[in-house]
């Protein structure tokens, strides 16, 4: 996973490549076929049609930005993001960050789509970022059909699955063809390295799994066996891949729905009330 990473297409390739990618199921009971995803590690039969489906409920980030200055040319980033409530997504700020950080006078249009639903991208809006940690939380206009997702803490040696939505293997942003699924996304079985992750210089509330995720995992969900989320995917370094754990995940998105304290002048100081 490297900072957000940017293709130009011509503009008249953009419903092409539209085509390949919202094929396929308009509801999330459709689970995925199996053969479209692409498993890391071992994985049993039942499992992975169980996989397939959880797949299913977590959305994707597509970020997609016309620059007035370039009205020919359409700029796109993805990642994965993880469904916190009906119609709020948690994800990295390097996902999001070109769209965040639009010059002004630049036009940018940010979506959201269920890989269950990919014709029925959702368009969202930032409500808050922490570029230090890497987080983002975006608003959608309209409820996505899935359920959200539950926090549970992270454990030493614990098995865990990561669900990922990256690029195709070259590094290419492609029209999808037959050498290429119409959902390409990665689920991966590994376990936690260290609940604190030392070997990390500078890095606080971080974990990390024993294996390297693809670009495009960022801002994904760490599960554990129950499904529930004791992370988000964030980075690779030194072959493992580290993740937000979920006790800062759970503090960032508590600081959103706190409000905001009005401030007080006293002796020309403000402070707090």
């Amino acid at each position: 996973m490297q900072k957000s990473w940017k293709r130009m297409l011509h503009l008249g390739m953009t419903s092409m490549l539209a085509i390949g990618l919202f094929a396929g199921p308009t509801g999330l009971a459709a689970a995925q076929a199996e053969q479209t995803i692409q498993f890391n590690g071992y994985f049993d039969k039942s499992l992975r049609a169980k996989m397939a489906i959880t797949a299913d409920s977590f959305p994707v980030v597509n970020v997609r930005l016309i620059k007035e200055d370039e009205p020919d040319m359409v700029y796109y980033d993805v990642g994965t993001s993880i469904l916190i409530s009906k119609d709020v997504v948690l994800t990295n700020y390097h996902v999001v960050q070109d769209y965040a950080e639009l010059s002004a006078g630049d036009e940018g249009t940010l979506t959201v789509a269920s890989p269950g639903a990919l014709n029925q991208s959702v368009h969202a809006k930032i409500i808050k970022t922490d570029p230090v940690t890497d987080m983002a939380l975006l608003k959608l206009d309209k409820a996505i059909d899935a359920e959200p997702v539950s926090f549970a803490s992270a454990k030493d040696n614990q098995l865990v699955y990561t669900i990922g939505f990256p690029k195709n293997a070259a590094g290419d942003l492609v029209l999808l063809d037959d050498e290429f699924p119409k959902t390409y996304n990665t689920i991966a079985k590994s376990r936690v390295f260290s609940s604190q992750a030392t070997d990390v210089p500078g890095k606080a509330g971080i974990g990390s799994i024993v294996k390297s995720m693809a670009q495009g995992n960022s801002g994904g969900p760490v599960l554990n066996q129950n499904n529930q989320v004791i992370g988000m995917m964030t980075f690779v370094y030194g072959g493992r891949t580290y993740f937000i754990t979920s006790k800062t995940l759970q503090s960032f998105i508590k600081e959103v729905a706190t409000p905001a304290k009005n401030p007080v002048v006293v002796a020309g100081k403000v402070s707090g009330s």
